[in-house]
């Protein structure tokens, strides 16, 4: 009997230590008001006093587990009492950051904090006129590549902190933690929609002292963004779009739970590949592509280098000239090298569905186009 109780007391004991350790580590559970996100699914921000907020950023690959838990807390003040120990504190705004993406240093020009940003990776990938010429005159240095960055480089820059972009199981943060700097995962390209990944604006305004800068621009963007999208849906005609290329061997396309998927039927258009449901895209052969989307009205293009034509696409792949659109030479494309197509796109999606809108929808706005042109013979 006195073994039978010692087991269940035991059991008990360690339940309680198992409850323990999964335990909700995040904001949930702590006194403070949140501030309102609107579609963004991937971040979350609660103010728990006059100078300290925190920020939990969900796992996209594992939504009941986070990639980090941030303090922000004004310069020249205490963190509040209530903070939580695992949570990393960063001074805000930040004055020294690296960041890896030009995506982001796009954005933290338009919220007026490039002068924070003192080193960036892939420099030769970035089109923001302003951070190119900030690498130019050494204010921004050059630290190497995304997937292998320099990293004696980025710790003589001394950051605050280094914002990534992170993929599947990458650990990018894991290098930098026995040095104390933190590493912010910004994961906004997993989002599921435009406006959710364009809502990350606000997080960047949190870090940077542009909070209210960053909401009055993302309410802009949305008020433009359904404005365009209401026009398009109201649209009699749903032509079907096409998206992309073949690439290493596999076409990549946009599924409906994608940004892109989304962007498409925003715009009034039909995306033949909406019965993929999961986010990102679904890596499909040559011949599926053609066997679901051969007589698809519109094609899209995204390239980098020599610009494409009909003669380039069909010698590069005969099956590109099966296609309806190709027929039809109904094809558009874009140089992300030369135009801000993937800076606009991350962050300013109403750029991008006026764009689609324009051609998917040429009856209905014949205005000229800034990132795709019509391919050439």
């Amino acid at each position: 009997m006195r073994k039978l109780i010692y087991l269940l007391v035991l059991n008990l004991v360690i339940l309680s230590v198992l409850q323990g350790c999964n335990a909700d580590k995040s904001t949930n559970n702590i006194e403070g008001k949140s501030k309102n996100l609107t579609h963004a699914r991937l971040f979350k921000i609660k103010e728990i006093d006059e100078h300290t907020t925190l920020v939990d950023l969900i796992n996209p690959w594992d939504t009941t587990t986070y990639l980090g838990h941030f303090a922000l807390v004004e310069r020249g003040h205490e963190a509040a009492p209530k903070t939580p120990d695992y949570y990393n504190q960063i001074e805000v705004p930040i004055k020294n950051s690296v960041v890896y993406s030009g995506l982001h240093t796009a954005l933290i020009n338009e919220l007026g904090a490039l002068e924070s940003v003192n080193g960036v990776c892939d420099a030769d990938y970035i089109t923001d006129s302003a951070t190119i010429q900030n690498i130019r005159n050494g204010k921004i240095k050059d630290c190497g590549r995304y997937n292998a960055p320099i990293l004696e480089k980025i710790i003589s820059l001394k950051p605050e902190a280094i914002i990534l972009s992170p993929y599947f199981n990458s650990n990018e943060d894991t290098k930098y933690k026995p040095l104390g700097i933190n590493v912010i995962q910004a994961a906004d390209y997993m989002e599921k929609t435009p406006l959710a990944r364009a809502e990350w604006i606000k997080l960047f305004g949190l870090l940077y002292g542009a909070s209210e800068k960053a909401d009055s621009i993302y309410a802009d963007i949305e008020t433009k963004y359904n404005e365009i999208k209401t026009t398009a849906q109201n649209s009699r005609s749903k032509p079907t779009v096409l998206f992309d290329r073949i690439y290493s061997g596999g076409w990549d396309v946009p599924t409906s739970g994608s940004v892109t998927g989304n962007l498409i039927e925003d715009a009034g258009g039909v995306n033949p590949f909406a019965k993929y449901k999961n986010g990102g895209s679904a890596h499909l052969t040559a011949e599926e592509v053609l066997h679901t989307a051969h007589d698809a009205d519109v094609w899209l293009i995204r390239y980098a280098g020599t610009p494409l034509t009909l003669k380039s696409l069909a010698k590069e792949n005969d099956i590109y000239s099966k296609f309806k659109c190709y027929k039809t030479e109904n094809i558009y494309i874009a140089n992300t090298l030369t135009s801000q197509l993937f800076e606009d796109g991350a962050f300013h999606p109403e750029r991008i569905l006026l764009e689609m809108f324009k051609i998917i929808h040429p009856e209905l706005n014949n205005k000229p186009t800034v990132y795709y042109n019509k391919i050439a013979r």
